[in-house]
This record gives structure tokens, C-alpha cells and sequence, in this order.
């Protein structure tokens, strides 16, 4: 596989890890125990024809979980979840992702989350050069704390063969 699929695929494999993970705190508005806004480290591990991982410190405010009930997606995808549950400290997600150029991902995660951690295992399944792909992945977070740095450093990224 050429590098660009290869780099489609590792970008398909950590929106779908940031996605579920946004998805999660917006959903849960209502439910007392859903995340709390503040600085929060992220672990994203992902097979999805190669094994990365990537490690991030990232400030959640009010406004940005609350942003995300009109659906996880960015400039380069487009994203619905025709089934998206959140409550009492678990989450279903089940939807399909669209990228700029046309390529297609279904989506399906679940996970628990508290105040202060979130734990969520993720499937995607699309197809890369004709050929179908799928990849696993599961996302851990801890909240860090109240309130975030002036500067938070950029992600590492290991992307082992391991």
C-alpha cells in the first residue's frame, strides 16, 4: 500500500478515536457523572493497517463540549451517528463518517466514562483502494485537572510496529 493510503489511514484512524471520544461529554449533558470540562490526557491506540499510538494533553472547556452536540466532524469529514446513547456512565456510538474527497467509514464505539477518566473501544470498517479495511482502536482518558497551561505541548506520536 502506498504511503498516501497509508496516511489516509492512520487519519481515518485517529478522527474516528477523537470523534467517539468528543461525542461522548455532549452526549451526556444531562447525566451528572459525564466528563467534566479542563485539561485532559488522551491515549489513542490504534491497528488499522498499521499500529500507532498517539499521547495528547488538550483543554476542554464548557463551550467545546457543548459544541459537540451538533456532532463530531471537521473540515474533512462529515459525520452522522443515527445511533448515538449517552447515560449513567456508558456510550454507544453507531454512524458513518464522509471525507472530503468521498471516502466512506461506519463507525460503531462504546465505552464508560466518570468525571475525571473515559475509557471507549472503537471499530471502523471502509474501503481503501477497492480493498476492504478494518481497524480496532481504543481511546483512555484522565482528567488532569481544573484549569489548562498557557502552553499545552504538541502530541507525541510512536508509531511502532508493535
Amino acid at each position: 500500500m502506498g504511503t498516501e493510503n497509508s496516511a489516509t489511514a492512520r487519519s481515518w484512524a485517529a478522527f474516528a478515536c477523537a470523534a467517539a471520544l468528543a461525542a461522548s461529554p455532549a452526549a451526556a449533558r444531562a447525566d451528572a457523572g459525564a466528563p467534566l470540562p479542563g485539561y485532559w490526557e488522551t491515549t489513542n491506540t490504534w491497528i488499522f493497517v498499521f499500529h500507532f499510538k498517539t499521547v495528547e494533553r488538550k483543554c476542554f472547556t464548557a463551550a467545546d463540549i457543548a459544541g459537540v452536540l451538533q456532532g463530531p466532524s471537521n473540515s474533512h469529514y462529515a459525520c452522522t451517528y443515527p445511533t448515538r446513547e449517552a447515560g449513567d456512565g456508558h456510550l454507544v456510538l453507531k454512524g458513518t463518517c464522509v471525507e472530503t474527497h468521498g471516502q466512506v467509514a461506519q463507525i460503531s464505539a462504546q465505552g464508560a466514562y466518570d468525571p475525571t477518566t473515559f475509557n471507549l473501544t472503537a471499530d471502523l470498517r471502509t474501503r481503501i483502494a477497492g480493498i476492504p479495511l478494518r481497524g480496532t482502536g481504543t481511546t483512555s482518558a484522565r482528567r488532569l485537572g481544573d484549569t489548562c497551561p498557557l502552553e499545552v505541548p504538541k502530541p507525541r506520536r510512536d508509531r511502532g510496529g508493535g
